[in-house]
């Protein structure tokens, strides 16, 4: 007899014991048994499923079925109820608060722990995500600083990866990535990092291999789509891009860089009605970043709007003096005003400038005017 048929016996043989239904709980959610779980709480009474624990387990079964509204409901109450709350609620709630995007939140129920209280790696790690979130990249590596050994060591270097990454520090960034791939082959943060750093030296098949291992185990991972997205483009596949790109703005739609990855393929294929609408979706998350502005001055451009196009490239170049979208915008301007030698001196500077964005033909811009204006 399986221990969870052993414990269900139990359980209903004294059905108002909360004690034997959170064990019979927990036994069948760590055997991924979930509809088990969900089924055996709708069983019982008002009075046994409005206990704590009850409680704690219907919300980690929504937390698990996708639901975190439900969770944040549940949990919510929960802590309100407790002078001292249990480490597992506020780990719970404060996660479900940030996949709902909720970071502050989180951070001020993360304040509801205590020193001796739970698994101290486990909050450490979430603490850290998301102070993450919020940008605090410095915070959370100070958070992640004691952890130097235990089983969720390469998830903590995983994580310190990426933050030293967006830091800017590859050299840490792939020290910490490594190891913890030595440890865990499928690390999703330190997959991130070892495809990100291969994409920005323009090392396509390594980045591509990295972003697919990664998208093998986490298949709703943005990032990795988004990497996987940028990989196949500066490979030369446009069409191919823009489809993995289209599925990174799936998962990660509050991602500037996703809606701006994604617009410049679809320029690329011509489709200003499409770039348009994606640089509305990065307008929409932040309506003070200069490379938006200047993709709807490039589009204004290649529409042959002028007046539109010279608005935009102001707004854009004041907010972002070296963004590279105005300047192009710029060049589509000038060539239309029959300079088309300053224009190409214009957008010759501007790949010299910027090496990473990948082996663009320097007429490449010449050849989208040609492809979007109509014929004659």
């Amino acid at each position: 007899m399986s221990r969870a048929a052993l414990l269900a016996g139990f359980a209903d043989r004294d059905p108002e014991n909360p004690v034997l239904l959170c064990d019979l709980l927990d036994e069948l959610l760590g055997a991924g048994r979930l509809d088990d779980a969900m089924a055996r709480i709708g069983k019982v009474s008002t009075l046994l499923r409005e206990t704590p624990g009850v409680r704690f387990r219907e919300a980690r079964c929504a937390l698990l079925r996708g639901d975190a509204k439900t969770a944040i409901s549940l949990l919510q109450a929960l802590l309100g109820q407790m002078d001292i709350a249990p480490a597992g609620v506020v780990h719970d709630l404060a996660y479900a608060q940030l996949s709902e995007g909720h970071a502050e939140e989180a951070l001020q129920t993360l304040a509801h722990t205590h020193d001796a209280d739970g698994d101290d790696v486990a909050l450490a790690l979430l603490k850290a995500r998301v102070l993450y979130r919020l940008q605090r990249l410095d915070a959370a590596l100070e958070t992640l600083a004691p952890i130097q050994s235990g089983a969720r060591l390469p998830e903590v270097q995983g994580v310190r990866a990426l933050l030293w990454l967006d830091i800017g520090d590859t050299a840490r960034a792939s020290e910490q990535a490594e190891l913890a791939l030595r440890a865990d082959p499928d690390q999703h943060e330190a997959g991130l990092v070892r495809g990100t750093v291969a994409l920005w030296s323009q090392r396509v098949q390594e980045a591509t291999a990295a972003f697919e291992h990664v998208l093998a185990k986490h298949p709703h991972s943005g990032r990795a789509w988004l990497g996987l997205g940028q990989s196949v483009m500066l490979g030369g596949d446009v069409p191919a891009a823009r489809s993995l790109l289209e599925r990174a703005a799936v998962d990660m739609p509050d991602h500037i860089g996703t809606w701006h990855a994604l617009a410049w393929c679809q320029l690329l294929e011509g489709d200003l009605a499409g770039a348009k609408h994606s640089f509305d979706k990065a307008f929409a998350l932040d309506r003070t970043f200069g490379e938006t502005h200047g993709g709807f001055a490039l589009v204004h451009a290649l529409r042959s709007e002028r007046k539109e196009a010279e608005e935009s490239i102001k707004r854009a170049m004041r907010l972002d003096p070296q963004g590279r979208a105005a300047r192009y915008a710029q060049s589509v301007l000038l060539m239309d005003e029959g300079r088309a030698d300053e224009a190409r001196k214009l957008v010759e500077g501007i790949l010299a400038r910027s090496p990473g964005v990948g082996n663009v033909p320097a007429d490449f811009i010449f050849k989208l005017r040609e492809l979007v204006r109509p014929r004659g």
